[in-house]
């Protein structure tokens, strides 16, 4: 079991429905969660919600990462205040590269800082044009 876990905020259902297209590839995944902030909800409910991911997390001795869609948008300002008030790890720019590293690497990666590069670099790399 790992010591880490990762919360996916963003807007809509894009990060529930990222979370499940990368576990049809891995299978389930332990230790991750997903919130979406969708029309007429409000931002202090989602923050509410993602807060009480975050203290779970650290009551079952996990450090939490959390990866947002954009930032400067409301999930990302909800991340941020997880990150004053808990210091989580936040990453921007979520998508599936992003999740692949994260669930392959998280077990023998030694700090979160170090698993959070990984993703970005992974996750950099695999943009291209062609």
């Amino acid at each position: 079991m790992s010591n880490r876990a990762l919360l996916v905020i963003t807007h809509g259902n894009f990060g529930i429905e990222l979370v499940k297209s990368v576990e049809m590839i891995m299978g389930e995944q332990e230790d991750v969660s997903a919130l979406g902030l969708n029309p007429g909800e409000s931002v202090e409910d989602l923050r509410e919600s993602a807060d009480r991911i975050v203290e779970a997390n650290k009551e079952a001795g996990k450090e939490t990462i959390i990866l947002v869609d954009i930032l400067g948008g409301s999930p990302s300002n909800v991340a941020l205040y997880l990150l004053k008030k808990h210091g989580i790890k936040l990453v921007t720019g979520v998508n599936m590269y992003m999740l692949i590293e994260m669930f392959s690497q998280k077990d023998s990666v030694e700090s979160a800082d170090e698993l959070c590069d990984i993703m970005i670099e992974t996750a950099t790399e695999n943009i291209k044009k062609f």
